[in-house]
């Protein structure tokens, strides 16, 4: 049998101290479809494409694109 190895997530705390962003902009992005974490509860968990997501949003806007363009 193929063991499977649980998938690294990560909570709204572990991705805003990692990249220097606010609850509040991870959460404008998920408004804007840009990031979608999963539920459990009332807590978002984050998975590894989320933060690969994330860390090229924020690379877009250093580089001066609009969300719309890094959508």
């Amino acid at each position: 049998a193929e063991l499977r190895r649980p998938e690294r997530t990560y909570t709204i705390r572990n991705l805003c101290v990692e990249f220097k962003v606010t609850p509040r902009a991870l959460r404008f992005y998920e408004d804007k479809g840009l990031l979608s974490p999963r539920r459990q509860g009332l807590n978002r968990v984050y998975t590894y494409r989320d933060r690969a997501r994330l860390k090229l949003i924020l690379q877009g806007k250093r580089v001066g694109l609009s969300l719309a363009e890094i959508r």
